[in-house]
């Protein structure tokens, strides 16, 4: 009642007026009621006038209660706005208190830091002076190890090449005994060869003779001889000499008379085999 007092004293007033001047009226008409009795059309005014002041009342009071509700929801929305903006100062007071709590821990950390990094300092002063005397060490190791290796690779040198000459020398006496040995088998294969062909080439004088000669009469057996051949190049024939027959004098001159008609005798396949004097055995047998 007194909030309604103090929000809307004009409206608080009003009301108490209109209840005062109800009052009023009810005490009239109670006093004046032989009179209504007596009078019928008085009493129905009083009653509508009554009436019309209730509904006024009424009305009043219905659009107080309306105000007083606004105003409660009104109070309510405030009130709720004012916790709203509580809740956000609590978080905002806890937002900066949290912020001042990080940036104490940050600025403890940062100190803790700093003290870390002077000891790091210290400690990295204290390594670079201990790296500047291995560093010194080491260079003097690397120049020993520098003197050795290049004592060592001279050596190694020396070595490498009387190495190399002593395998030169016995490369070259065994790529000379290799020529050697080649020459000589090519000579061999040369010397047979030749001899290969010069068989062939007495073969094919002996079968030229042979072809001429004529056993003849009272020859028996298988007799042979001696032939020497003087010829000419192109296989003419100068001279016969027919030794050591074993026929007779009748197998001897058949064999001579044969080597004259064999002329000219044939040629050999290389010119190397020619020879002016050959000599061969005839074999009447063959």
């Amino acid at each position: 009642m007194f909030s309604i007092f103090k929000n809307n004293p004009r409206a608080f007033i009003f009301a108490i007026l209109v209840h005062f001047g109800l009052g009023a009226l009810a005490v009239l008409s109670l006093d004046s009621t032989p009179n209504l009795k007596e009078s019928g059309p008085k009493k129905v005014n009083i009653v509508k006038a009554v009436a019309v002041d209730e509904s006024m009342v009424q009305a009043e009071v219905q659009r107080l209660k309306k105000l007083e509700k606004k105003k409660q929801a009104k109070q309510k929305a405030e009130s709720d706005k004012l916790k709203k903006l509580k809740r956000q100062s609590r978080k905002e007071e806890q937002r900066i208190a949290n912020l001042k709590k990080k940036r104490a821990a940050e600025e403890k950390k940062r100190k803790a830091s700093q003290a870390k990094a002077k000891k790091e300092a210290a400690r990295l002063v204290k390594l670079k002076k201990e790296k500047a005397a291995l560093v010194k060490k080491r260079k003097a190791e690397e120049k020993k190890l520098a003197d050795l290796a290049t004592k060592r690779k001279m050596e190694q040198e020396r070595k490498r090449k009387a190495e190399d000459a002593a395998n030169q020398r016995a490369a070259e006496q065994a790529l000379k005994e290799k020529l050697v040995e080649e020459d000589r088998q090519l000579k061999a294969a040369q010397a047979k060869r030749l001899k290969s062909l010069r068989e062939k080439y007495m073969v094919s004088i002996r079968n030229k003779v042979r072809s001429k000669w004529i056993r003849p009469p009272g020859v028996k057996g298988n007799p042979s001889c001696k032939v020497g051949v003087q010829q000419i190049p192109g296989g003419e024939v100068v001279n016969v000499t027919v030794t050591s027959c074993d026929g007779g004098e009748s197998f001897r001159r058949s064999v001579e008379l044969a080597v004259y008609k064999a002329s000219p005798l044939p040629t050999p396949s290389i010119a190397d085999l020619f020879e002016r004097d050959i000599e061969f055995t005839f074999r009447s047998g063959e």
